[in-house]
């Protein structure tokens, strides 16, 4: 059956009498129809389309509306308890005061509705969109919100106790002060979001993701958040006490002196995204270890230095920042290298200090001997390119002296030569005395050539 009834108006119409009789609209086409304050338990729906339709505190309990649409409708304290809205496309409707408890929104599209105090205890809203939607002081406790995309939701002190939200995604949305007591979190999708001031207590947050999100003033005592991403966090003044915490990654986490560390339960923690920088090492803390080490029982004063740090200067300005303040006991608490020559060095203060005077102390000091320092690196720069202009003259001075080396070797080379050649015989030097040596050494040996014959002719005439 196919009934199109466009623009039809049921304005206080009644379609039951003692009893509801069995209504049938499937596919009907009900456009900007007005069905307010009528009667339609139980009745099929069916992908019918109800855009833009009034239906103000409708009775719809019971009612089959799987498949249909409700664009821009309003359905103001509506009672849709136990309705049947799997795959119903409520885009931007509204739905304020409806009562949808235990209601079946399996699928269903909620994208920008106006959910404000709507009730939706116990219902199943399983890979639902809810994003953007206004949901402030909703009613979610004990429902099924499985996968359910709440990305810029505003759930303003929304209830979700004990609700199942495994696998839900809360990106960006506005959770401050909401009931999250004892609900089932695991692997949530809490990137940005707004906790300030909410009540997580006994919450599942293993595997969430509270990256970039405001826990600040939020109940986390007796939750699970083993594995959990504290990337950058805000837990200003939370309550971590008797928390799980082992496996988290706390990567530039922002607690302080009012965070509640007591009692929780860690075996170990990363320091860096994707279980980098373990914590301990190896082994695991004793008990109370992890909250000896990170509980910050003082103020911070945080001093960036984005072009790394002239320690010289520091050393001096942070003496006499200590020196000025002498009733404060500042202390060094960590300093952390963020790449790209920023360096964080957190400096610790009493709870009563007052940081934006120590912080501008500080850096006028600091500031003031660095240009000190730089005039006396300039200054010896100067210095240095004095000894080295110097040092080039006196090698450009070598240089011409070298030049005429060589002109010099080859007048001396000439005139030697030149004596050898043109020169007397007795002048010869030591080729003169070796020649002469030799005409002697001939001379010798010839004279005694001649005295052995005439010897030996003397001794054969005698014997003759």
């Amino acid at each position: 059956m196919t009934a199109i009834l466009r623009r039809a108006k049921f304005f206080i119409a009644i379609f039951s009498a003692d009893k509801p009789r069995l209504i049938y609209l499937i596919q009907a086409f009900l456009r900007r129809a007005n069905l307010s304050n009528a009667d339609l338990r139980s009745a099929n729906f069916s992908k019918v389309s109800l855009f833009e339709a009034q239906l103000i505190k409708t009775n719809l309990s019971q009612a089959h509306f799987n498949g249909a649409t409700f664009r821009r409708a309003d359905l103001t304290q509506a009672n849709l308890s136990q309705a049947h809205l799997k795959a119903t496309d409520f885009y931007d409707t509204r739905l304020i005061e409806a009562n949808l408890s235990k209601a079946d929104l399996t699928n269903a599209n909620l994208t920008k509705a106006q959910l404000n105090l709507s009730n939706f205890n116990q219902a199943n809203l399983r890979h639902a969109k809810l994003i953007d939607a206004k949901l402030v002081g909703a009613d979610f406790s004990q429902a099924c919100l499985v996968n359910v995309n709440f990305g810029l939701a505003v759930l303003i002190g929304a209830n979700l106790s004990r609700a199942n939200l495994s696998g839900a995604s809360f990106f960006r949305a506005n959770l401050s002060e909401a009931n999250l007591k004892g609900a089932n979190l695991q692997g949530v999708d809490f990137r940005g979001a707004e906790l300030s001031g909410a009540n997580l207590s006994g919450a599942n947050l293993s595997d969430a993701n509270l990256s970039k999100a405001d826990l600040s003033g939020a109940n986390l005592s007796g939750a699970n958040l083993s594995d959990a991403k504290l990337i950058r966090t805000q837990a200003l003044a939370a309550n971590f006490e008797e928390a799980t915490l082992t496996g988290a990654c706390i990567e530039d986490w922002n607690i302080n002196g009012k965070t509640n560390l007591n009692c929780t339960n860690c075996l170990y923690i990363y320091l860096h995204e994707y279980q980098q920088d373990r914590r301990p090492h190896v082994g695991n803390f004793a008990p109370r270890e992890f909250t000896q080490l990170f509980q910050k029982a003082l103020e911070t004063v945080d001093l960036i230095f984005r072009d790394g740090v002239n320690w010289k200067a520091f050393a001096y300005s942070f003496a006499n920042t200590q020196i000025v303040h002498e009733d404060v006991p500042l202390g060094i608490q960590s300093i952390e290298n963020k790449g790209d020559g920023t360096v964080l060095i957190k400096v610790s203060v009493t709870a009563n200090t007052d940081k934006g005077k120590i912080d501008d102390d500080f850096w006028s000091n600091y500031k003031f001997v660095q240009e000190a320092l730089e005039k006396q690196y300039q200054a010896r720069i100067a210095d240095k390119n004095e000894h080295i202009n110097q040092l080039f003259d006196f090698v450009n001075y070598l240089q011409e002296q070298l030049g005429t080396i060589p002109k010099l070797m080859a007048e001396a080379y000439t005139t030697k030569y030149d004596v050898n050649i043109h020169g007397s015989v007795a002048s010869l030097g030591h080729e003169c005395t070796q020649g002469n040596v030799a005409t002697e050494n001939q001379g010798c040996q010839i004279n005694r050539q001649d005295n052995y014959i005439r010897e030996s002719q003397s001794r054969l005439t005698e014997a003759a």
